[in-house]
């Protein structure tokens, strides 16, 4: 099979999308298909990439695209803009392709995909993150009646019928892209994943990486990854301050970046238990996430099927439970519940997230319990392997069939 991926970001860069079209695209080269990535020069958090290389048996293709990076709307949206325009040239360039595996990063790039699998009678895969434009208006981007909204509502409904094929992270994005006018036969529901080589359980006594950051015999509740805008932040930092003093080995422990992070440094001045690190590097993964005694994932209330938080793989893969603040009803608070891996509240509930974290610190056996049951959950459907081979056989299934606006096309 010979595969054609798009998305903004690629392996150097440790964005989530990077870090999952990387494993995937490895995978993939692996077993011994041709896999080229067309990607940007710029990474998730700006700076340069080399234009040309091969990582790992991938050929990677850095299209010109400006790398202001996320600290402004207006760099922002020359990155998308300069990559979306760049990126096409470069996948109609590329010989010989099978099938077209398009992202969501920058939005409505796959609008993109869908000209280039028209053009070269080729079948389009997208692989859905975020459901636009709904998320965007949802985060306050766009209007709903903005021209701008209806173009792009129009763009995906023109994607979703020149796709062969539309992955979904959960039921609840499944029914968001039917709402957009996709064929629900189409869809295919497959959660993100982690590396269950690269993190895995590990004790808390002794370990290296809370000697490190002064975090022995601490309570770790550890977030880790985007701070964004979709996410709830002040739930944690104000359960973090009523327990203060009644919990007091507690550590609300902030890894990443993104717009809420100076929110959250803001709403923690002067609390001792709450603590910030930078973005860790993708190789020590499995040292930072081991080192939570419970992992903590948020959704705004309104985001439900927009979008799912991939940071709850990575807490599975470590073994540890998870405290959730987001919609009832989103994959997340599904997962949890389905095998009782850890418990939900909906966001500014601080007195039912201070209730789980007081129960966590009575009820240890109980939670690592949990944590082992999330290992056994996470090694069954969301491991690496597991989840890349099953991607592979949709798009090998995807590259024996032509784009449905293509077939079209044809027959006019």
């Amino acid at each position: 099979m010979r595969l054609v991926a798009v998305n903004q970001f690629y392996a150097p860069d440790e964005s989530a999308t990077s870090q999952l079209l990387t494993d995937l695209c490895e995978h993939i080269a692996g077993v011994g298909d041709d896999v080229t990535v067309i990607t940007s020069r710029g990474g998730y958090l700006g700076g340069a990439l080399a234009p040309r290389e091969r990582i790992r048996g991938v050929n990677v293709i850095r299209a010109f695209a400006t790398h202001f990076g996320k600290s402004t709307m207006a760099g922002r949206l020359s990155d998308y803009l300069s990559f979306w325009c760049s990126s096409v040239f470069e996948a109609i360039a590329v010989h010989d392709a099978d099938v077209l595996l398009v992202l969501t990063t920058p939005p409505m790039i796959a609008a993109a995909g869908a000209l280039v699998a028209l053009g070269k009678r080729i079948p389009l895969v997208t692989w859905v993150q975020d459901v636009y434009p709904e998320a965007a208006i949802k985060l306050g981007y766009l209007s709903p009646q903005n021209p701008v909204t209806l173009g792009l509502s129009a763009l995906a409904t023109v994607t979703h019928g020149a796709s062969a094929e539309i992955v979904a992270l959960s039921e609840g994005m499944a029914s968001r892209l039917c709402a957009q006018g996709a064929d629900r036969a189409r869809i295919h529901v497959s959660p993100n994943w982690c590396d269950g080589e690269l993190v895995q359980p590990k004790p808390t006594e002794n370990h290296p990486f809370r000697q490190a950051h002064g975090l022995s015999g601490k309570l770790v509740a550890m977030y880790s990854g985007n701070l964004g805008i979709g996410h709830d932040v002040a739930t944690f930092v104000e359960a973090a301050r009523r327990l203060e003093k009644t919990l007091p080995e507690l550590v609300l422990l902030f890894i990443g970046e993104g717009v809420r992070r100076k929110e959250a440094e803001t709403l923690a001045q002067n609390l001792r238990n709450v603590r910030f690190l930078p973005y860790q590097p993708h190789h020590a993964l499995g040292e930072s996430l081991s080192a939570a005694d419970v992992h903590l994932v948020s959704l705004r209330e309104d985001l439900e099927g927009l979008l799912v938080p991939s940071k709850l793989y990575g807490a599975l893969a470590a073994g540890r439970p998870v405290l959730y603040v987001g919609p009832a009803n989103c994959e997340v608070a599904r997962v949890l519940q389905k095998d009782d891996l850890g418990r939900s509240v909906r966001p500014g509930d601080v007195e039912g997230l201070c209730e789980a974290l007081l129960d966590l610190s009575r009820n240890r056996a109980a939670w690592e319990e949990r944590g082992r049951r999330a290992r056994q959950i996470f090694c069954q459907t969301y491991d690496r392997a597991v989840s890349c081979g099953r991607f592979r056989t949709l798009l090998e299934r995807a590259s024996q069939e032509p784009p449905p606006l293509g077939r079209r096309v044809r027959a006019s």
